[in-house]
């Protein structure tokens, strides 16, 4: 029987239940029990090398398309919602990007992410929450220590984010770094948003690794999961994919949470009514 009650996609029906298919790319029991244990995991070799130099062109694809119509109807780069630029015109982040890219829209629903997920979620099929491309070109910031809840409150607990490397990720060019401590719950003051990090005294006995990734390499790690990621140092950019997921069994967020996106870019108490005008969402 099927049912759209829980999408495993944006208006796409999924099996009623738990997979009864095999799971091609499942996780091994152990995998599960270690992301469970520390609230994530990192697989290296996901994608091949010849896949990921197609996504790399494909990510200087989009780019380039935006820039041109934003050249077309006259407008500036940097008022485009999908983007975060940096003050030398660099974009450092495009989110969201899947709906400007059939290739990167197949990628959030490959079976090697998707697979692996539903063994996280007792057999269900994931729901697609965000997606998100960083550049962070050399010499960009990085992001201080927090929970990518802080930002989702009021959304399902079961969100995760799969991080695919499209460069090499090193400690130079600014890895992410993850601690141990989902756990511990929500770290953040509720209903804070952007107001500060987390004590870093609160994940003292936690453990803290680099996540250096290799090319086609994912991690992927829980909404509560601690991360930080320091500037790039290096002369060459660390492009990285985050897609971030939910249960389908809590429903599909992926419309209302970037409602709350664009609000949240724009809203009165950080940004001027003057700039607020000339926003758009190319």
């Amino acid at each position: 029987m099927i049912s759209v009650e829980h999408p495993s996609e944006i208006g796409a029906p999924r099996w009623h239940g738990p997979q009864q298919r095999h799971l091609h790319f499942a996780l091994d029991t152990a995998e599960v029990n270690a992301y469970h244990e520390k609230g994530f995991l990192i697989l290296r070799d996901v994608f091949q090398p010849d896949e990921v130099e197609i996504y790399r062109q494909e990510a200087e694809r989009v780019v380039d398309r935006a820039f041109s119509l934003s050249r077309d109807f006259q407008l500036e780069p940097k008022y485009n919602l999908r983007f975060e630029m940096l003050a030398d015109g660099q974009p450092w982040k495009i989110d969201p990007f899947v709906s400007i890219s059939p290739l990167f829209s197949a990628l959030a629903r490959d079976r090697r992410i998707m697979d692996r997920l539903a063994s996280l979620y007792d057999g269900y099929e994931a729901v697609l929450f965000k997606d998100k491309l960083i550049f962070k070109p050399p010499e960009s910031h990085g992001n201080g220590l927090h929970q990518d809840y802080n930002w989702w409150q009021g959304f399902p607990h079961s969100l995760l984010t799969v991080s695919v490397a499209l460069d090499a990720s090193t400690k130079e060019n600014g890895c992410t770094e993850l601690w141990t401590g989902h756990h511990q719950g929500f770290l953040h003051e509720p209903g804070s948003l952007d107001k500060g990090q987390i004590d870093r005294e609160h994940l003292a006995n936690e453990e803290h690794i680099h996540v250096e990734l290799a090319p086609g390499d994912i991690a992927i790690f829980t909404c509560f999961t601690p991360h930080a990621a320091a500037p790039n140092k290096s002369n060459s950019d660390r492009r990285m994919l985050f897609l971030s997921y939910n249960d389908s069994r809590d429903g599909e967020h992926y419309t209302s949470h970037y409602e709350h996106f664009r609000w949240y870019r724009t809203r009165p108490d950080r940004t001027p009514e003057a700039e607020r005008e000339k926003y758009y969402f190319l």
